[in-house]
Formats: C-alpha cells, sequence, structure tokens
C-alpha cells in the first residue's frame, strides 16, 4: 500500500521544488502539494506524513486534525513557539537530508505496526494515567474485582517501578522479565504459566518488573508476542496497568477493548488529559478511551495501617464500583 505525503506551504516556489524532487527520488510514495490551506482541507484525502507551514498547522488545529497522522513543521528563519514540540524541517536544508528523514519515518512505520485479534472471547481493558496517579494499581485491581464478578481475570502491571509486591505481601514468582525473556527464545517454545501466574484476591497476575532499566529494553515485536500469548490464554477480562509510554505504546493501546483514562480534577489535571487525548487522535488509535476522575488519595499506605485488601473493600472499591455502575458497564 502506497504512502500519502503531503507538502503544505505558501511559498509555491518551494512547494513545486520539494515535491518534484520527492517524487524522483522516493518510491512507493503518493506525493500532494498544497499552497492553499483552504483547498487542503478539501482534498478529501489523509495522509501519513505531512510537511506542514505553520499556516497549514494553524487550520489543523480546529478542524482536520484527522487528516495527518505524523507532523512535521516547515519553518524558516522564524520559529513559532507554539510549534517547537514538532520534529522540524527546514526549508534551507539540503534535501537529502529530508528524504532520509522520510525514509526512516516509512521503515519505522513498516517495521514497528503489528495488530492482535481482539474480537475474541477477551476483553483486554487498558488503564493509564499521564499524571502516574498514586492510587493507579489499587485502581486498577478494583477493576479487576468488579470483572471477577463475570468471568476469569488476568492482570498484567506494567509500571516500570511498582509497589505491588509490597502490597500483596506474598512470595514471588518469575516476573515479566523472565516471561519476556522466555517469548523471544529462538526455539518458539511456549512458557509455561504456572511458572509466572500466582493468584491473590481471586485474580490471577504477573508478577512486574524488578529493574525499571529492562523495561526499556522491551521491543515492540516481544510486546506482540506478549498480547498473542494473553489472548490465548482462556481468560475472560485482562486488565493491563500501563505505568508510561513504552516501545509499541500505540500498538499496544490499540490490543484494548477501551483504556480508561486515570486522572483528577484541577485544571493541571485537566490538561495534561488534554495533551494524551491530542496524541490518542494523532496517532489514529481506535480504542474507546474513557476518561475517569479519581480525587482521592494514597493516605497511610507507608505506615502499613492497610494493605490492598482493605483498599480494594472499603473507599477505594466503593468509588469505582459506583462510576463504573453510572457509566452503564
Amino acid at each position: 500500500m502506497e504512502q500519502r505525503i503531503c507538502i503544505c506551504d505558501e511559498d509555491a516556489q518551494y512547494v513545486n521544488a520539494f515535491s518534484s524532487y520527492l517524487m524522483e527520488r522516493i518510491r512507493d510514495v503518493s506525493i500532494y502539494s498544497f499552497t492553499s490551506p483552504a483547498a487542503f482541507l478539501d482534498c478529501g484525502v489523509t495522509f501519513e506524513i505531512g510537511i506542514l507551514g505553520k499556516e497549514f498547522l494553524n487550520v489543523l488545529e480546529f478542524s482536520g486534525k484527522e487528516l495527518v497522522a505524523e507532523k512535521f513543521y516547515l519553518c524558516g528563519e522564524r520559529i513559532a513557539a507554539e510549534y517547537r514540540h514538532l520534529p522540524m524541517v527546514y526549508k534551507y536544508q539540503s534535501m537529502e537530508i529530508v528524504e532520509e528523514m522520510i525514509r526512516r519515518q516509512q521503515r519505522k512505520r513498516e517495521e514497528g505496526s503489528w495488530e492482535v485479534d481482539r474480537q475474541g472471547d477477551t476483553a483486554v481493558y487498558g488503564i493509564y494515567s499521564p499524571i502516574s496517579h498514586e492510587l493507579q494499581m489499587p485502581f486498577a485491581f478494583a477493576v479487576c474485582q468488579i470483572f471477577r464478578e463475570r468471568g476469569r481475570v488476568l492482570f498484567v502491571d506494567l509500571e516500570d517501578i511498582s509497589i505491588m509486591k509490597e502490597m500483596i505481601r506474598q512470595p514471588e514468582r518469575k516476573n515479566i522479565m523472565d516471561l519476556l525473556y522466555d517469548l523471544s527464545r529462538p526455539d518458539g517454545e511456549k512458557p509455561d504459566m504456572d511458572e509466572y501466574v500466582t493468584a491473590f484476591m481471586g485474580i490471577d497476575l504477573i508478577a512486574p518488573f524488578h529493574n525499571p532499566e529492562e523495561f526499556n529494553e522491551v521491543e515492540s515485536g516481544t510486546w506482540k508476542l506478549f498480547f498473542e500469548l494473553v489472548m490465548e490464554l482462556g481468560y475472560d477480562f485482562v486488565v493491563v496497568l500501563f505505568g508510561r509510554t513504552m516501545q509499541g505504546f500505540c500498538d499496544m493501546i490499540s490490543c484494548c477493548r477501551e483504556l480508561i483514562l486515570l486522572n483528577k480534577p484541577g485544571d493541571y489535571y485537566r490538561m495534561s488529559q488534554k495533551c494524551f487525548m491530542d496524541y490518542i487522535e494523532e496517532n489514529r488509535i481506535k480504542t474507546e478511551v474513557e476518561p475517569m476522575l479519581l480525587p482521592m488519595s494514597a493516605g497511610n499506605l507507608v505506615d502499613g495501617a492497610y494493605g490492598l485488601e482493605e483498599l480494594v473493600q472499603g473507599n477505594l472499591g466503593m468509588f469505582v464500583r459506583k462510576q463504573f455502575r453510572a457509566q452503564g458497564r
């Protein structure tokens, strides 16, 4: 399938020269060029890559965000501060550099994208907090308890630093890094899940990472193998707590039937939620995202006054159950 790239700027001479250069040098792509924002919005085509001047980026802010999956800021000597966060293409740099940049983006998309069938009997639910809510792990466990009333549940804690071990106070088996290592072995043998899965309060779970540095070493392809395995284990529900973004993050979210976006009240937290929702739109992730405000705090966790059981069965558990009922789950 051909990728579509658009070059958009009011400088017609530059756009024509740049478009002609790319057409001659890059195969398996369709190059579109626009010098009018109105014509760009009316074209009815979506693009994998867009190299866009400030005027076109301004237009996309208000309408047509879905037109371009990956945006690059086409800038001159004066750089608009509001678009500094985007990767930049300078008008006066070598076109060969830009050509190589586009080729890298193409390879990244072709090598990094994967899909896992989510239409089967196992329903995968993701939980993510852009602010790393201090109760995100107990919240996820409370969600597991609700799903447990309707079937078998597996809880997967993908936080790079997790307090699960301290909260459940159980001897630990092999952890998720051990499982990922076994999955990536060249012999292709399926791991024995009895070595990894333990039970707590009626929920099956896999011990999280020990070393935060290991988190960054896991490649997208290994996560694909993990999600394929999870879908074959026969669980009715799998709840995945994402601690932070990792390689293949967008693909992993796409495997979920729903992503619960956990946040707190307040303008600061509201802005972080908006930034994440923009990220979802820009990457064309089709998973349903359900924001949920959790105004509670962790309280006396560290002094041992109560454990995970008390949290899930007490105020936190009741709050989560009330929210789920209000949303018709």
